[in-house]
């Protein structure tokens, strides 16, 4: 039997400390060879693109799949039986706001409480969230070139103290760590814009022709960090940039696992790190791990008979 998750489901059953954990287990893994994530696959047809990721942790093996922003992921033991079936959008906007706040702690300075997230879209009010759920007493500063009033207003109806900022450079003052989560395909974040020491995670977009920093922010970064450093050299825009423009070394360049398993860090209070995430498929199914177990263990979803496999006696029933 395998268990069917909807969205209220899943908004039921996870939260951000679980995911946050999660994670940072899987991570760990990882960098220990206990864990896998294979690159991205996308295909496109008729000018859409499905989009396929997957993974695997201890005895799970998964995937996601999305379309147009339609969320589907699915959840294996290592003997091939489905597990769960999941709609996701909920799930990949915590998880992502979870990352954001895992590389700001291992990354940003010890103890900071100054925050921007510049765009509010769908994932955006999901890195308020994260931030506000996990990092409490915070100061978060927020900034959008589109329906900024209108996003400010609902997050404030919602429970959220921001800070409304002026604009990009506004938004830049006095922040200890950035997030930039937009659509955008033109780089705004200069440098001239950061203080000293502050921590940027450049959580936008997975493809290589959209760009959130200036390639000069590349340049001045003491550390560059990504989830997967082959999917980063072919999706991250940012890189690839700043590459095309000889202001990257490739050496900055590490996996976030090699981070949060203690091997690399910040070497001082002044230097700028970066976190360039992507989003992989080993989160996806590192969180579907979380959600699968809790929710059996609480009778949560619908049971549902997918065998996936033929036989004559299965074809009579």
């Amino acid at each position: 039997m395998a268990l069917l998750l909807r969205e209220n489901d899943v908004e039921k059953v996870l939260n951000y400390r679980e995911v946050y954990d999660s994670l940072v287990r899987a991570f760990k893994q990882l960098n220990s060879g206990l864990a896998a994530n294979t690159k991205r696959v996308r295909t496109s047809y008729h000018g859409s693109v499905l989009t396929y990721q997957a993974g695997g942790i201890d005895s799970y093996l998964g995937f996601k799949v999305f379309l147009k922003g339609s969320f589907i992921s699915m959840l294996f033991d290592e003997n091939g039986e489905l597990l769960l079936i999941t709609e996701a959008d909920l799930l990949t906007r915590i998880r992502t706001g979870v990352i954001s706040v895992i590389a700001a702690d291992y990354l940003a300075k010890p103890s900071y409480s100054h925050i921007t997230v510049i765009g509010l879209g769908r994932q955006g009010q999901f890195q308020v969230r994260a931030f506000h759920e996990l990092k409490k007493g915070v100061t978060i500063k927020v900034f959008s070139k589109e329906k900024l009033e209108l996003e400010v207003k609902q997050l404030l109806k919602d429970g959220f103290n921001v800070i409304k900022a002026k604009d990009y450079k506004d938004a830049c003052k006095d922040a200890e760590v950035i997030v930039t989560v937009t659509n955008s395909k033109d780089p705004f974040l200069k440098s001239e814009f950061l203080e000293k020491g502050v921590h940027i995670n450049a959580m936008g977009s997975n493809l290589p022709e959209r760009v959130e920093l200036f390639p000069e922010v590349l340049k001045v970064a003491s550390l560059i960090v990504v989830e997967d450093l082959q999917q980063a050299k072919e999706e991250a825009g940012d890189l690839i940039l700043a590459d095309k423009m000889k202001m990257l070394d490739w050496d900055k360049v590490v996996p976030i696992s090699s981070v949060i398993d203690g091997q690399i860090k910040r070497k001082s209070e002044d230097e700028i790190t970066v976190f360039k995430s992507l989003g992989i498929g080993l989160e996806d199914v590192a969180v579907m791990k979380v959600l699968y177990e809790k929710a059996k263990k609480i009778g949560l979803g619908t049971e549902i008979v997918v065998r996936g496999r033929w036989s004559p006696e299965s074809e009579k029933k």
